[in-house]
C-alpha cells in the first residue's frame, strides 16, 4: 500500500520539497476518516520520484538581437609588432615591411622624439601582403631583440551620443614634413592648455601621403591665441610651421588671388601701353 499513498500525496507537495515531518505521537485518527501518514521511508521514496520527475529547462539560445550585435569584421590589415628596437624609426619599420608588401602607414608609440616604446602599428595593403608579414616577421630578430608580430585587435566603435553643438576655435598647422602625424602634434602643443582635437589631413593617393598641414581646435579662443603666439614660426622635424587661424587662412588665399590678378592686370597694361 506504500506506493498508491505516495501517488495520492504526490499532487499536495511543492515542487521538490520533501514532506512536512509529523510528530511522532499523533493523536489516532477519528473514526471513519482515514490518515494518509507516511513513514521516513514514505517520505524519503516521495521526494526521490518527485525529484527525478522534474524537467530540466533547456538553455536560452541566441537571440536574435544578440546576433545583430556582431558587426561583420572587414580584412585584416593593421599589424602589432612588439619589443621592436627602441632607436627605430617610422621609416625602418616600413623599410622592413614593405618586403612584404604594400604598407600603408606606420605608427611608432613614442618615449620622446629620439626613443619609441618598443611598439609599432602597421597597416599593410592587403590581408594577403598582412599574413605574409605576420609569418615571415614574427619571432624574427632585429638588433638582438626578437620581435613580435601579430594582427591589431579592431578598434571598438563607440556608440554615438548627441551632443550639443559646442563652438570650435580651429588653428590652421601648415608647411608639415610628410612624416608628421597627429601624436607629434599632440606632443608639441601639450605645454598649452584646451587642446580638444587634432587631425592631420591626408591626400586620397595610394599609398597614403600627408597633405603637409593639420588642423588643431581648442576650448576657447584664448587658448587657440596663445598657441598662435607661441608656435607660429617654430620648427617641427626641422621646419618652420605656420600656426594660424583657420578662417585667416581662406583671407590670405583670397588676399593672395586678388594681389596676383592685380599683378596680372598692371603687367597687361604695361604691355599694352
Amino acid at each position: 500500500m506504500a506506493l498508491p499513498l505516495v501517488r495520492l500525496l504526490l499532487p499536495s507537495l511543492p515542487a521538490c520539497q520533501p514532506p512536512l515531518r509529523l510528530p511522532e505521537h499523533s493523536a489516532p485518527p477519528r473514526h471513519g476518516h482515514v490518515s494518509f501518514a507516511l513513514s521516513t521511508a514514505g517520505r524519503r521514496a516521495a521526494f526521490a520520484i518527485c525529484a527525478s520527475s522534474a524537467s530540466v529547462a533547456p538553455a536560452p539560445a541566441e537571440t536574435e538581437a544578440e546576433a545583430e550585435d556582431e558587426e561583420p569584421t572587414g580584412p585584416k590589415t593593421r599589424l602589432i609588432a612588439m619589443n621592436i628596437p627602441w632607436d627605430y624609426t617610422p621609416d625602418d619599420m616600413r623599410a622592413l615591411f614593405e618586403k612584404q608588401g604594400t604598407v600603408v602607414d606606420v605608427e611608432l608609440s613614442m618615449y620622446s622624439s629620439k626613443k619609441n616604446r618598443g611598439l609599432a602599428f602597421i597597416t599593410m595593403g592587403s590581408e594577403e601582403e598582412a599574413i605574409s608579414a605576420l609569418n615571415n616577421l614574427n619571432l624574427s630578430t632585429l638588433n638582438d631583440r626578437t620581435i613580435k608580430v601579430d594582427f591589431a585587435k579592431p578598434k571598438k566603435k563607440q556608440p554615438i551620443v548627441p551632443s550639443a553643438p559646442v563652438e570650435k576655435n580651429v588653428v590652421f598647422v601648415g608647411n608639415l614634413m610628410w612624416r608628421v602625424r597627429s601624436r607629434h602634434l599632440r606632443e608639441l602643443f601639450a605645454s598649452t592648455p584646451g587642446v580638444q582635437s587634432v587631425e592631420v589631413i591626408f591626400h586620397t593617393t595610394t599609398p597614403r601621403r600627408s597633405a603637409g598641414y593639420a588642423f588643431v581646435s581648442f576650448s576657447s579662443k584664448e587658448e587657440a591665441e596663445a598657441a598662435i603666439a607661441t608656435f607660429n614660426g617654430q620648427e617641427l622635424m626641422g621646419r618652420a610651421i605656420n600656426v594660424m587661424f583657420k578662417e585667416d587662412t581662406a583671407k590670405k588665399s583670397k588676399s593672395s588671388a586678388s594681389e596676383e590678378e592685380k599683378l596680372e592686370v598692371e603687367s597687361s597694361e604695361k604691355s599694352d601701353g
